[in-house]
């Protein structure tokens, strides 16, 4: 499976989990809903972070640090939600709970490597 690929069950699996503790349920709109910003972001800074020129957990790690908060970020604007102290515990739940997903995911599929130094 291409790491492109594992990045994206990754980033679903995370989303879906926030879904169902919210509504006790999955329903396919608040999944896509929920979903959407973090998987664009995710994309289109791929090139630019080189996210898929290597396996290794350094280059997983610094484009996970920009991706994610951008995802939040686009997440606020396109559901146009206030811009509250809540929202801080929500980027921080963000980055908390996706990068073990993206971690667990990329050794399962044996998409992560160590860098040599």
């Amino acid at each position: 499976m291409s790491p492109a690929l594992t990045d994206a069950l990754a980033l679903l699996a995370f989303t879906a989990t926030g879904v169902w503790a919210h509504e006790n349920a999955l329903p396919l709109g608040g999944l896509i809903r929920a979903a959407l910003p973090f998987l664009f972001t995710w994309y289109l800074l791929a090139p630019f972070t080189r996210l898929y020129r290597s396996r290794g957990l350094r280059a997983l790690l610094a484009h996970w640090a920009i991706a994610v908060p951008s995802g939040v970020m686009v997440r606020w604007i396109a559901l146009a939600e206030p811009l509250e102290p809540a929202r801080a515990l929500f980027l921080l739940t963000s980055l908390a709970f996706s990068l073990p997903y993206l971690l667990l995911f990329r050794l399962v599929t044996g998409n992560l490597r160590r860098e040599a130094k």
